[in-house]
């Protein structure tokens, strides 16, 4: 989305991070913009009883946790590394010189946002009305949308069953079994290494 040349511009420094490392916890104050540079971060809830709900992935690239930090508010959910990770970070006063400076990305940021938030309010109708097959079909569509993927005849997802339970809210057992059946269905494939296959031409 943005430059590393621009990034520095407007003194960004890399964070690394170390498989399992927190970048900032729920509840934290959200005074900085992050960009994953390399890796992967994953946002999650936790709830009482330790069940954790995965909000997204995000991969070099892409930037996270941004409503907090146009709000000045807490963070609703924590940042973690899922692998060796590298991240850009840029403090709140030279984020917004970088935007004001250069339209096209703020532009940019703002579409992000505005597909984010249809995603957000399309998941939270599937959690509360949608059967678990629903679910996963619409969680499969956003994610090779969100890989920008859509170019591509066929899709190999990378997420594992324990990822895509994580995002839906399901149990690990549903996802196999709901996965099994659209699969029998022709709603999806399923490649030797057990990977989901989305096709171009899937509704």
């Amino acid at each position: 989305m943005i430059n590393e040349a621009l990034l520095t511009q407007y003194h960004a420094t890399v964070v690394s991070l170390n498989k399992g490392d927190v970048l900032f916890q729920q509840g934290d104050s959200a005074t900085s913009f992050y960009i994953v540079k390399t890796g992967k971060i994953k946002m999650s809830n936790y709830s009482e009883d330790g069940r954790e709900f995965v909000q997204g992935y995000f991969t070099a690239g892409q930037s996270f946790g941004e409503p907090p930090f146009f709000s000045k508010g807490p963070y609703p959910a924590s940042a973690a590394a899922t692998e060796k990770s590298e991240v850009w970070k840029i403090g709140y006063n030279d984020f917004l010189q970088l935007l004001k400076d250069n339209f096209p990305i703020h532009l940019e940021i703002t579409k992000t946002l505005g597909t984010r938030l249809v995603y957000k309010s399309t998941m939270l109708s599937e959690l509360a009305i949608e059967e678990a097959e629903h679910r996963l079909l619409t969680l499969i569509r956003h994610l090779v949308d969100h890989e920008h993927l859509r170019t591509q005849k066929q899709v190999i997802l990378s997420f594992t069953r324990q990822q895509l339970a994580d995002m839906t809210g399901l149990r690990v057992e549903t996802v196999i079994r709901s996965i099994k059946s659209l699969e029998h269905k022709r709603q999806l494939k399923i490649d030797n290494d057990g990977k989901i296959v989305w096709s171009q031409n899937e509704k």
